[in-house]
């Protein structure tokens, strides 16, 4: 058994990069154990809310950045904060407990669109760049 696997250890260091192959990975796995983790850690009220029909604030975002030279068409996803108040349709329409924005946009592969989208977020709704993700339409 020992002699079985000192020959596959000779074998997968002959493969080139193997050591690059082992750490990816390794951190991917990581990675997937620690947002697990977070997840499960995370109670009920600290989940966030997802507006299920469009409210003014999403048509606007579309709007706008539908304008947006090589934005092309594109969908919106706004997530809350959990928020105390009990009148949660005010909050759909608020952008001061914002969690994160998704856009779906046409000319997503763009770098340039995608810095554009990513510019107009944070300004127009005065969140980081890191709360925000664009994926290209198909």
């Amino acid at each position: 058994m020992v002699e079985k696997l000192k020959n596959f250890a000779k074998k997968c260091k002959k493969i080139k990069g193997f050591e690059i192959i082992c750490a990816l990975v390794i951190a991917v796995i990581a990675i997937c154990i620690y947002f697990s983790v977070n997840v499960l850690k995370a109670s009920p009220q600290e989940q966030t809310s997802v507006s299920a029909s469009d409210s003014k604030i999403v048509v606007s975002i579309k709007n706008l950045l539908s304008q947006i030279d090589g934005v092309g068409e594109c969908d919106v996803l706004v997530t809350y904060k959990p928020s105390d108040s009990e009148n949660t349709g005010d909050d759909m329409d608020s952008t001061d407990n914002i969690q994160g924005v998704v856009v779906v946009a046409q000319g997503g592969q763009d770098v340039l669109v995608r810095i554009k989208i990513v510019n107009a977020l944070c300004t127009l709704l005065n969140i980081q760049a890191d709360d925000i993700q664009i994926f290209e339409k198909k």
